[in-house]
């Protein structure tokens, strides 16, 4: 077993390394989830935290065991999709010596080690149906048994698991045992994806700029107010991890004090496929051909996130799907998207954003005196 596949925090009493997690939720949603936060935390109950990939629901699973009557004991994360299915068994609940090639000697696992105190199992959906009958018993019994041990050992450990799958769909499929799933989601909390909390882009955007100034020694650095317009407006499909990525690309780039929006297109992960702006007679690329390569790259970049479905695309960016398959054949990006499955109307709730793509180019064009093609 590889320590470095896993992200383990230290056992030591939670309390010390962070009493109060620092999560920016200043959104009516994320305040409703606080409030809930609030209520069942130090009721000594499962949880279930769910929501779309980099969200922050590892920050809300630490919250509930701040808030709760273990907060001075042990607060341990496993992430269940970053280890081997076989070795998951031997990690989370121990093995004895030679119990299997290479278990030299004995070792206690997560549950022996957040005793008494929280255990986060992260993406518990990729867990494998045998461990996942091994992690009911616990969660009914108190009991584990290492693996090649005979021994039973009591543990008393709160259980808080993330998840970025609909758990209760997938248990109806039979991929996820129905029983652990009623065990676990005692409560579930949902940490809506960043599109529905757009609100707090500029709030989140400033605790990244500050908290990466003081880490690349430049504790003065403010984001422009036409940069932060211009986040605002982004679609971040990678949701609050792929702001904090740009934000900290940005100050680690940036040469001044003052980062504006000509930061923005560079601070973005470019797909592999995007075009790059052509140098106009004095060698440096055009307002508008920045903007149109901006614009191609959001573009791709979402169409992979969603595997090239098309209707979640256009959800995400905002955009009538028509409009999307304009840009679509315009930037040459057919071949990379597939008609996927129509997605219901009732999903569409992110488009009172309105067109987020269009008002990021006719926002900066017009700040410019000129109009994207």
């Amino acid at each position: 077993m590889e320590a470095r596949a896993l992200r383990v925090e230290p056992s030591r009493p939670a309390s010390k390394r962070d009493p109060q997690p620092r999560i920016v939720g200043v959104s009516a949603a994320m305040q409703r989830l606080f409030r809930v936060v609030a209520r069942i935390g130090p009721k000594d109950i499962t949880v279930v935290v769910s929501g779309e990939t980099g969200t922050g629901k590892e920050l809300v699973a630490s919250l509930v065991h701040a808030q709760s009557t273990r907060s001075s004991a042990p607060l341990l994360t496993f992430n269940c999709a970053a280890i081997p299915g076989e070795l998951a068994e031997a990690e989370l609940f121990g093995h004895a010596r030679g119990a299997f090639t290479g278990a030299v000697e004995a070792r206690r696992g997560f549950f022996a080690q957040a005793d008494g105190g929280t255990l986060v199992l992260d993406e518990v959906g990729e867990l494998p149906q045998p461990v996942q009958a091994k992690l009911l018993r616990v969660l009914q019994e108190g009991e584990i048994q290492p693996v090649g041990s005979g021994k039973v050992e009591r543990v008393d450990v709160r259980v808080v698991a993330c998840t970025n799958r609909n758990l209760a769909a997938e248990a109806r499929a039979g991929r996820f045992r129905e029983d652990l799933y009623y065990r676990l989601a005692v409560v579930e909390l949902v940490v809506p994806p960043l599109r529905e909390r757009r609100e707090e882009i500029p709030a989140l955007s400033a605790e990244f700029a500050r908290r990466y100034g003081e880490r690349f020694g430049n504790e003065d650095v403010r984001l422009s107010p036409a940069l932060i317009e211009l986040l605002c407006q982004a679609p971040w499909p990678g949701n609050v991890r792929e702001l904090e990525n740009a934000v900290a690309r940005m100050v680690a780039l940036g040469t001044s004090a003052e980062i504006g929006v000509e930061a923005f297109a560079g601070a973005l992960s470019l797909a592999p496929a995007a075009p790059v702006a052509k140098p106009t007679a004095k060698g440096t690329p055009s307002l508008r051909e920045q903007i149109e390569t901006l614009e191609r790259s959001v573009i791709a970049r979402t169409l992979a996130a969603v595997c090239g479905n098309q209707s979640e695309a256009a959800r995400r960016l905002g955009l009538a799907r028509g409009t999307l398959m304009d840009r679509l054949r315009r930037y040459g990006l057919e071949s990379e998207a597939m008609h996927g499955p129509q997605v219901s109307r009732s999903a569409h709730r992110s488009r009172h954003h309105g067109e987020t793509t269009v008002r990021i180019l006719e926002a900066t064009a017009n700040a410019a005196g000129g109009r994207p093609r």
